[in-house]
């Protein structure tokens, strides 16, 4: 498989980044096993990904458990191990699980878990306090499912943040957020308060439930 050395605020990752005639091969699989919304694009390094890696190296939070939902291939759990974070690596693909739990093995960083999982079929396991995942809401069918996941796995007093580049998609989920009780709050790459963010800018969604707990 390729390797592919990304440097994120000054540290070397390397990744090892799936074939795309495997990626291929595994989406044909998924969609003959009548697997839904299969995404064949998990093996791409997303624009979001080394951005949002940058910020947990800088401005990790203090958190016991962290979930990557959608990890691909892992930048940004990688960034949280090395920041001293116990990151579980997630995503409906099992190769893409292993694909991260790997690079965490090549880039000599301990403490990471995997679970495969839909987000219409969330594992009953222990809860989360942070949450975090890049450019995962392309498909507004998914925003639903998603928020649903997210009540599940969330700990009451815990935080989720999502990055991306797309506004539009962006906007739509954090009004679906809201709309169920959620706080959203929106960051730029240096975690300024954003208020009216430019065509593509990298935004980050922060998201909580504080009046839950």
């Amino acid at each position: 498989m390729p390797l592919e050395r990304v440097e994120v605020s000054g540290r070397i990752f390397e990744l090892e980044l799936p074939e795309p005639a495997a990626l291929l091969e595994e989406a044909v699989v998924g969609e003959s096993a009548g697997v839904s919304g299969w995404d064949p694009y998990w093996g791409l390094l997303w624009a979001a990904a080394p951005v949002t890696a940058g910020l947990l190296l800088r401005a990790a939070p203090r958190a016991e458990r962290c979930l990557e939902l959608g990890c691909g291939v892992g930048l940004v759990g990688l960034a949280g191990l090395a920041a001293g974070l116990s990151v579980t690596f997630s995503d409906q693909s099992g190769a893409a699980v292993a694909a991260s739990l790997g690079n965490a093995e090549r880039n000599g960083l301990a403490g990471a878990a995997g679970l495969v999982f839909g987000w219409d079929d969330v594992p009953a396991v222990p809860g989360f306090d942070f949450i975090f995942a890049s450019d995962v809401l392309y498909d507004r069918a998914g925003h639903e499912p998603l928020l649903n996941a997210l009540e599940h796995l969330l700990l009451a007093g815990g935080a989720i943040a999502h990055a991306s580049h797309d506004p539009q998609h962006a906007e739509v989920f954090a009004r679906s957020a809201e709309g169920r009780g959620w706080r959203v709050r929106l960051y730029d790459e240096r975690l300024r308060p954003l208020s009216r963010p430019q065509q593509l800018q990298y935004r980050l969604l922060v998201l909580d439930r504080l009046s839950a707990g």
